[in-house]
């Protein structure tokens, strides 16, 4: 009876091993980012002002419940751009993602208030969203995130395509209306070292506001990077050919694997109306410059001593240059 008991432990052991070894364990994990910095006007009409400054936080949890579905929570700790400086100091909590993902060989589907795809790719070849947002980000021709669903397929390792309906207005803004934005995008690998995506956005009320993004990135031997990227907005607040061309151009070098050099030209410019002289968007046309040394003596921590300055194209209106150290810290 004993021999028996042993040869049936012995046969069906190992099965009873592999079967606990190879079964999925759902799990998760917290995390926070910090965005802070110092800085220091030294020219033009930011020559007074001088601060440190807690830009964002965020606070949020991931979990993959199984290997296929994953949900995300994340919640942007900040003050909303629309404050006066004088308010500056309150703080204020959005939910910037919550979400479903649900991912099958090549296809995925995002549910909730996603990130979206048109400005991912942007973000992670800049690599310092803690010092500033991508140009289209910035001036408010596309949002982050935004709620809506996204769906996503990967034809090859070359290249994958997305279509995203979304409410269009961004994470901080709340809609109620019918009006939705519907976004094309693909992405694609080719030639050699390249990287580049194309995206069409379209948000139709009574006149449609179109946007055409264009982006390419060179990447050589992972030592040093160029990239640019074109928005051209059509019909902007849906009204008509009010249009806004941005531009934006950015490169880093490594020096070693702790230190970076890393320079963003941008420019934003306005068409002048019929019978008007002047631009309908000058007030915030205009180019801006940022140049700098990042160190990151370990992975998750980052700073950066970088020039800022903005010069407006109003006649009436005063740029300013300012020095910033920056500081982002994951956890």
């Amino acid at each position: 009876m004993q021999f028996k008991k042993l040869v049936f432990f012995l046969f069906f052991f190992p099965h009873f091993l592999f079967a606990q070894v190879g079964e999925f364990v759902p799990s998760g994990k917290p995390f926070a980012t910090i965005y802070a910095n110092f800085h220091r006007g030294i020219t033009g009409s930011a020559t007074d002002e001088a601060a440190f400054e807690l830009v964002r936080g965020y606070l949020g949890y991931e979990y993959q419940l199984s290997p296929e579905f994953y949900a995300k929570i994340n919640v942007d700790v900040g003050s909303p751009d629309d404050l006066s400086p004088l308010s500056k100091i309150r703080r204020y909590a959005y939910f910037k993602n919550a979400y479903l993902q649900y991912s099958h060989q090549k296809f995925q589907i995002e549910f909730g208030l996603i990130s979206l795809k048109q400005f991912k790719l942007q973000e992670d070849v800049w690599e310092r969203r803690y010092l500033m947002k991508t140009i289209a980000d910035e001036h408010r021709l596309g949002s982050s995130a935004d709620l809506g669903v996204n769906f996503h397929y990967k034809f090859h390792r070359l290249i994958d395509a997305d279509f995203t309906m979304m409410n269009g207005e961004g994470y901080s803004s709340l809609q109620m209306d019918d009006i939705f934005k519907y976004s094309l995008g693909t992405t694609f690998r080719v030639p050699q070292n390249f990287t580049s995506r194309i995206v069409y956005d379209i948000m139709h009320n009574e006149i449609p506001e179109t946007t055409w993004l264009v982006f390419t990135s060179y990447n050589f031997r992972s030592k040093w990077n160029l990239a640019g990227e074109v928005v051209y907005r059509l019909n902007n607040a849906w009204k008509t050919d009010n249009n806004i061309l941005a531009l934006s151009f950015y490169g880093k070098f490594n020096l070693n694997e702790k230190y970076q050099l890393f320079a963003r030209y941008d420019k934003i410019e306005s068409n002048i109306l019929e019978g008007e002289t002047l631009p309908w968007h000058l007030a915030n046309d205009g180019t801006a410059l940022i140049a700098g040394i990042q160190f990151r003596p370990i992975k998750n921590i980052a700073v950066a001593l970088n020039y800022h300055d903005w010069y407006p194209w109003a006649a009436n209106m005063e740029g300013g240059g300012f020095v910033f150290v920056d500081l982002e810290v994951k956890m």
